[in-house]
């Protein structure tokens, strides 16, 4: 794990350079647009450019062209969508050879034609019909270089070297202190990896200084903690047995007393219920009960059988005509009509009866 991280920040490191150089020379080319610079020889004498414009052009060209093809083989990803640990670590010795390529242009690895048949999906992994390898083969290695690859590779390692050398100088000077700042000592980039192995052990000594820190206020608040559940515990029972034991005792006795006044209210309704019962049912007064009772029970007998039989006769007359309703009700509207026409009737008569002779 550790060389494999180490390779990564090694080929991070020369792909961002190459990423600088590479927009360093487009803001040349703006500046040389801006001021009339068409020679390529005044560009790169007078903007300060370390390699001729070609080399910018093809390494500019090579990181589009790797790029393109490390998007093209993301995701790798199974018919099941799970990402497998062989495309993992195929993809890993793509991605640094990719880069080691694009920094130094070597020719990139053969695995790259099996990264052509990664599946997305269960899909070769592909846009618009263009695998990585595809791409690589047509715009890389079908396009030759307009110069000889020793003198493109050449100057883009000087200038890469160059430039990660002049940041390691700059590092190292801000680690630097006032003493060696005095003397100027050759060495100073080779004592940085000791500079900082110092500073990272101080910066571990304060984390472990703080965490024990942190545990013991950790510890110290727990303490606390318990201490004041204890206090408001005894609050609790001070304030329970002390200032609300009247309230308590007070409340006992009015929920008692209540109790009890609700079953005396109870024994005297159960007491007027007797006294009730005792005066309706008399000596005297249970014989016509029972013969009221006994009437009673033949009125309800001649109910039901009339009913009955209105029922019965209902059903039949309903059976012989089933508009039988109909004609039964204006039967008893002309009944009706018929006995307010004899009231009016007789009512005329009356009238007349009452009138003198003439």
């Amino acid at each position: 794990m550790c060389r494999e991280r180490l390779r990564y920040l090694e080929a991070m490191a020369i792909y961002c350079e190459a990423v600088g150089m590479v927009e360093d020379y487009q803001q040349a080319v703006s500046v040389a647009n801006l001021g009339g610079i068409r020679d390529a020889q005044g560009m790169q004498s007078n903007l300060g450019l370390k390699s001729s414009p070609q080399v910018y052009e093809a390494l500019e060209h090579r990181l589009v062209v790797a790029e393109a093809a490390q998007r093209l083989r993301l995701p790798l990803i199974s018919k099941d969508g799970e990402v497998r640990e062989e495309d993992i670590d195929k993809m890993s010795v793509l991605s640094r050879s990719s880069l080691d390529s694009t920094s130094t242009g070597i020719t990139i690895s053969s695995n790259l034609s099996d990264a052509g048949d990664a599946a997305v999906g269960g899909v070769p992994d592909r846009f618009l019909g263009i695998t990585p390898g595809y791409l690589w083969q047509t715009q890389v290695q079908h396009a030759p270089l307009s110069m000889d690859v020793a003198e493109y590779q050449m100057p883009l390692l000087r200038e890469i070297e160059f430039r990660l050398k002049s940041k390691c100088d700059k590092l190292a000077d801000a680690f630097i202190d006032d003493s060696d700042k005095s003397t100027g000592g050759p060495n100073s980039s080779a004592r940085l990896p000791e500079r900082v192995k110092l500073i990272i052990e101080e910066i571990e000594r304060e984390e472990g200084a703080l965490r024990e820190d942190l545990y013991s206020a950790d510890r110290k608040f727990a303490e606390y903690y318990n201490v004041l559940e204890q206090i408001l515990g005894v609050l609790i029972k001070l304030v329970k047995d002390l200032k609300l034991q009247h309230q308590h005792k007070y409340d006992e006795l009015q929920k008692t007393w209540l109790c009890k006044r609700c079953e005396t209210m109870s024994a005297k309704l159960r007491a007027l219920e007797h006294i009730l019962l005792l005066e309706t049912y008399t000596p005297e007064s249970v014989p016509a009960l029972h013969k009221i009772r006994k009437y009673l029970v033949e009125a309800t007998e001649e109910a039901s059988l009339a009913y009955n039989k209105a029922v019965t006769r209902l059903r039949e007359y309903q059976g012989v005509d089933p508009h039988f309703d109909t004609i039964a009700r204006q039967y008893q509207d002309m009944v009706k009509k018929l006995e307010n026409m004899q009231w009016t009737i007789h009512q005329v008569e009356m009238d007349l009866n009452r009138l003198p002779n003439s």
